[in-house]
């Protein structure tokens, strides 16, 4: 029986709730460390220890969370209910973590710190895996999960403005910054329980209970078991393993690429931080976002494998050979960067596209659907890469000669800055996509996967409801 085609709607829908985990994920990103260290009064180091913590926390719930998604035999679908439920923690965890009380020690602070962020993280988890494991599961044709993933993308960068823009809005109508970011969680609180709610809504009727054996035991033990077998059998998945050290190369280069992006604009290309959110990053968002129908049609037209080589591939060139050279004083030169950037990183979406493919494999073998699983150590592994870069990053900076505090830097910082942003970053980006071509999923081996796949469920279909296979 052939699959119902999704509508653009249903898509839409669906992937609307990437707008409020985009936009939590961006606040922590961008003014979590601001706001703790010159409002709240946190020593820096205490600050990376707390995030280390909560992040690699993070981390290892992902797995975790997929495992029990997949195994989730609510009525209204296994992973539709943490979306809903996880939207409204979330934005309750974002305002926790931007209102702590006034606490004296920096003891309290830490804690206060490491708890709230530990709440944040989990409740992130809780929304974000059954969310984009929904999507590979509600999507059945290569064409249509690239379509899926490029609404989610399309999200994604809405989700970043809105993380973005708010504590701006909020900083410029209030006096107090204390008052605002807590404002601002509180409008990401608004925004998250409207798109979870939405996303919820618009996937009735796509989302499935998992069907339990009545011949399994459900014990602690037997499904503790049962998780680290299928953690197991995923990574000698012999198309998941290649796609996953590809993607963690390319997440510790847009790690150094996002957290030295100010530092290089500032020190190297003598730019204001203010005018480069605005004329530069800004752009690329824009860029990204109207990338994303170029990647689906070339997925279209030529496979996944071969477009998210060359976008990977493209991007690391471009970075190696760009950044170097572009000239002081300037904001239009790197609007080039921003352009060329934005384009290539487009081809992200492929990436995840490819992980549910991959999971179509998996079934086959299996007989189970373990999208949760999957992308569940795709996320971890994206965390782990994450937070081992942050705590890398302050002594690499140390040891470049950078100054914290300092009015004037070394007059050599920029070029070292230069190199790392540059030639380095883009040849992490290089390496993922040469690791990526060892991934032997292509377009015509998943056609075949997907042949059989169908085969085998329609005699699982005929044996349930005792048809004869003839």
């Amino acid at each position: 029986m052939k699959a119902q085609t999704l509508s653009n709607g249903t898509m839409a829908g669906y992937a609307s709730a990437e707008v409020g985990i985009t936009a939590v994920e961006t606040m922590a990103q961008i003014y979590l460390l601001d706001f703790y260290v010159s409002t709240v009064g946190l020593k820096p180091s205490l600050f990376g220890l707390a995030m280390l913590i909560a992040i690699l926390w993070d981390a290892i719930s992902d797995p975790i969370m997929g495992y029990i998604s997949d195994r989730t035999s609510f009525t209204n679908g296994r992973r539709r209910p943490y979306i809903l439920v996880g939207g409204f923690l979330l934005g309750l965890g974002i305002t926790i973590l931007f209102t702590p009380p006034k606490l004296e020690t920096q003891g309290l602070k830490f804690l206060y710190l490491v708890i709230a962020y530990f709440l944040t993280n989990t409740f992130m988890t809780m929304i974000a895996v059954p969310h984009i494991s929904l999507g590979g599961e509600i999507s059945h044709t290569s064409g249509e999960r690239n379509k899926v993933f490029g609404w989610r993308l399309f999200f994604a960068n809405l989700g970043l403005l809105s993380g973005l823009l708010l504590p701006a809005i909020w900083v410029s109508l209030g006096k107090d910054g204390f008052d605002s970011r807590s404002f601002s969680s509180m409008s990401v609180w608004i925004l998250l329980c409207f798109v979870s709610y939405f996303s919820y809504i618009f996937t009735k009727g796509k989302d499935f209970p998992y069907q339990r054996s009545e011949t399994k035991s459900n014990s602690v033990g037997k499904n503790i078991l049962s998780f680290f077998r299928s953690a197991s059998f995923i990574l000698k998945n012999r198309y998941f393993l290649p796609l996953l050290l590809a993607f963690i190369v390319a997440t510790a280069a847009r790690t150094l690429n996002s957290s030295l992006g100010l530092l290089y604009y500032k020190e190297r290309l003598l730019l204001e931080d203010s005018q480069v959110v605005v004329r530069i990053l800004l752009p690329f968002v824009f860029f990204l976002t109207i990338s994303i129908p170029l990647w689906v049609y070339l997925a279209k037209r030529f496979g996944k494998k071969g477009p998210a080589f060359w976008g990977s591939f493209l991007l690391g060139v471009m970075t190696i050979v760009l950044y170097p050279i572009l000239p002081q004083g300037s904001y239009e030169a790197p609007l080039i960067a921003a352009f060329l950037g934005g384009i290539f990183a487009g081809s992200i979406l492929l990436f995840d596209s490819l992980v549910a493919d991959v999971v179509d494999y998996d079934e086959l073998l299996t007989g189970e659907k373990r999208e949760g699983a999957y992308f569940g150590f795709w996320k971890m592994a994206t965390k782990i890469i994450r937070a081992i870069g942050f705590a890398f990053l302050g002594f690499l900076l140390e040891t470049i000669g950078y100054q914290a505090g300092a009015q004037a830097q070394d007059p050599e910082l920029g070029w070292r800055l230069t190199l790392i942003f540059g030639p380095i970053v883009g040849s992490l980006f290089v390496i993922a996509s040469l690791i990526f071509t060892r991934m032997g999923l292509t377009s015509e081996v998943h056609a075949k996967i997907q042949e059989l796949l169908s085969r085998k469920r329609n005699i699982r279909k005929r044996r349930n409801s005792g048809t004869p296979a003839g």
